[in-house]
């Protein structure tokens, strides 16, 4: 009681002691350790709260994102040729993700796509990939400001209007780049398991390519 009188303001700077006091409550005027300790819980039940909603709207947006990439895997396996593959692909990942500009490179394997498809064929030994290396060996998607160097070859006379993008590798067969005129769209540290997995999606129908072309050469 002494340390107690010493220093009034002890439990406002230790309030989570608050839910461990036991006090004989009678009726009367002296209530404010008691009204402390309530509102102390109540705070600590509003966090709890708000973590469990921040928890399910997480795992309600997981659900939605892998739906919508389910629908759309099933749909890009069902294009009978890389062209409209790449088509329907370009088409998704504009509307997705609201972008303003794409990139698809292929390192191996020249295809002519729509006219509005962004595809392009670049030799993986291309000295302007060498800029790129860090990203494509580290795997996976990153997304942020690139320098401007990077911006202008991926997006040309347009790079300059770039303010953000999502860059990602396809493994030994290319990359595919998002750019946005909005900083804020694509940030380090967002969540890129949709672009990661759809990378992989790529790549598998790639694969499936390269038995069709070594039975037509034989």
């Amino acid at each position: 009681s002494k340390y107690l009188r010493k220093h009034p303001d002890f439990l406002d700077r230790e309030p989570e002691l608050l839910a461990f006091l036991e006090l004989n409550h009678a009726s009367g005027p002296a209530v404010s350790l008691i009204e402390k300790q309530v509102q102390y819980l109540r705070s600590q039940n509003r966090a709890i709260e708000l973590q469990l909603n921040q928890l399910i709207q997480v795992a309600s947006d997981n659900e939605k994102l892998m739906s919508r990439l389910h629908g759309l895997t099933l749909e890009l396996m069902s294009m009978g040729d890389l062209p409209s593959f790449f088509d329907l692909l370009s088409n998704a990942l504009m509307t997705e993700f609201k972008a303003d500009i794409l990139n698809i490179t292929l390192f191996k394997l020249k295809i002519e796509a729509g006219a509005k498809t962004p595809l392009f064929y670049v030799k993986r030994d291309n000295p302007e990939l060498n800029q790129f290396n860090d990203h494509l060996e580290k795997g996976a998607t990153v997304c942020g400001r690139l320098n401007r160097d990077k911006r202008d070859f991926l997006f040309g006379a347009r790079a300059q209007w770039v303010q953000s993008t999502a860059l990602v590798p396809m493994g030994t067969d290319g990359m595919l780049a998002i750019g946005s005129s909005d900083p804020a769209r694509f940030y380090p540290g967002m969540g890129t398991l949709f672009l990661d997995l759809l990378a992989q999606v790529v790549t598998s129908r790639l694969a499936l390519e390269v038995p069709q072309k070594q039975r037509i050469s034989a």
